[in-house]
């Protein structure tokens, strides 16, 4: 008897923290139907690893153009630039449509439709920058003057009006006087990567180490990744080329210890001004604030947030996107992260209720009950499970982020108890914040070739 009630216990306790763990991976899970053109569902997940968390995401529409917009901004130096960018940069990504892109005639400032952000309790306050709204109708004017023709150069025009703004507004006013709050977004910096979806057109405009990932699979089964982004750091080859060659070959320190000036790792960013400012300036502003300049400043700026930009045309093949911060990407590669989703989305199906169609044959419900059965052998030991634990894709890929790909589950539920039991600002020593969006396409509509639409 005492040994059972020990075994008992034992299962108890097991129990208990395997939903403890659960319900930590999945405390700011979402997930949105949308059920509109290319687009049938954004999975959502977000783990801090700071205290308070830099990493923020938005999810939006362009009303004007139908587009859906998703963002995800990875922060450094502090949570104030990112959260101001998940806010304002796809208003600016409004403002710059295309006229050939009108659908319906909307004011500029109400041209974004926010389905969700995690930095909503700032959207609708000022975020430190009384000016945005002037400011984002200043650009929208500047913008309809531009030869731009290219959702390509709308987005980077986009980007760079937005960071612009953030710097003038940290500027002194008429009086001398700096804006804390205003100055902090400007010193701090982000990364971010926006996919933009219209129809069948897919952009991602990227700056920094945050990554988007396409999952295709091929009419024989065979899954495949796509980049659709390239990190700005010392391992890309390019940007090193490009860094090196908007400065002076005698100033070998542009690049030092993999770094920008040897302090910062992404090479793309908004915000970040102590790179971007000359001396006297920074100096005024931020000298007093106690940010004080990086050494051997001599010929800024030395940093952009000029985004580079991917174009995809979805195919029937296309089965979803993932875009998330470099938290993620720390775990594992673009292909794991993708064979993890495709089969996810696999075995999720016996989640979900079954609804045969009307009239179906019998011998088309069997294949389709079977295929509900479908069981990645690489995800699961045989027999250890019949469907995956999470109904959100992009929760699955943080449990196998941090929990592994290999081992039973016992052994991930191990890994995932070491992970999170760390609390936020220590976790920081072990890991990075992670935010993950995956976009899931609806098959039928991309298979149907009447709802192809010229870019």
């Amino acid at each position: 008897k005492i040994r059972a009630m020990r075994w008992k216990q034992a299962i108890r306790t097991m129990r208990t923290a395997r939903k403890a763990a659960d319900d930590r991976l999945r405390q700011f899970e979402r997930s949105f139907t949308i059920g509109e053109g290319a687009i049938k569902r954004v999975d959502i997940c977000q783990l801090a690893a700071n205290q308070p968390i830099e990493d923020f995401y938005s999810l939006g529409r362009c009303v004007s153009s139908r587009a859906l917009l998703l963002a995800v901004c990875d922060g450094h130096g502090g949570s104030s630039c990112s959260r101001f960018i998940s806010a304002h940069l796809m208003a600016y990504v409004c403002a710059a449509m295309l006229d050939k892109h009108m659908i319906s005639e909307v004011p500029v400032d109400q041209r974004l439709e926010w389905i969700f952000s995690s930095s909503d309790a700032h959207l609708n306050q000022e975020n430190n920058m009384s000016a945005i709204e002037a400011r984002l109708h200043a650009f929208h004017e500047k913008f309809k003057h531009m030869d731009t023709k290219t959702v390509k150069s709308s987005l980077q025009a986009a980007f760079l009006a937005l960071d612009e703004d953030i710097a003038k507004a940290a500027l002194p006013d008429s009086k001398g006087r700096v804006h804390r709050a205003r100055a902090s977004i400007a010193a701090s910096g982000s990364c971010a990567s926006l996919a933009h979806i219209r129809s069948r057109a897919l952009h991602v405009a990227n700056v920094g180490d945050c990554a988007a990932v396409l999952g295709l699979e091929s009419a024989s089964g065979l899954v495949s990744s796509l980049q659709l982004s390239r990190p700005h750091c010392v391992e890309n080859a390019d940007e090193v080329a490009r860094i090196k060659a908007a400065h002076p070959s005698s100033e070998s320190h542009v690049l030092r210890g993999g770094r920008l000036l040897g302090e910062l790792y992404p090479l793309r960013a908004f915000g970040d001004v102590r790179y971007k400012w000359p001396l006297d300036l920074q100096k005024a502003v931020l000298g007093p604030l106690g940010s004080p300049p990086p050494p051997n400043l001599l010929t800024p700026p030395y940093l952009t947030a000029m985004p580079e930009v991917f174009h995809h045309k979805l195919t029937s093949s296309d089965r979803f996107l993932i875009v998330a911060s470099d938290g993620l990407w720390e775990w594992f590669d673009a292909d794991t992260a993708v064979r993890l989703v495709h089969d996810h989305s696999q075995g999720a199906l016996s989640l979900q209720p079954y609804e045969p169609t009307p009239n179906m044959p019998l011998a088309e419900v069997y294949e389709q009950l079977k295929a509900r059965r479908y069981i990645p052998s690489f995800l699961y030991r045989a027999g250890e499970r019949k469907r995956p634990l999470d109904t959100n894709s992009a929760t699955h890929l943080l449990r196998h982020a941090l929990g592994g790909v290999s081992g039973g589950l016992s052994e991930q539920y191990h890994r995932l108890h070491d992970q999170l039991q760390l609390p936020d600002g220590a976790a920081r020593s072990y890991r990075d914040d992670i935010s993950i969006m995956v976009v899931h396409f609806d098959e039928a509509y991309l298979a149907n070739p009447d709802t192809d639409t010229s870019d």
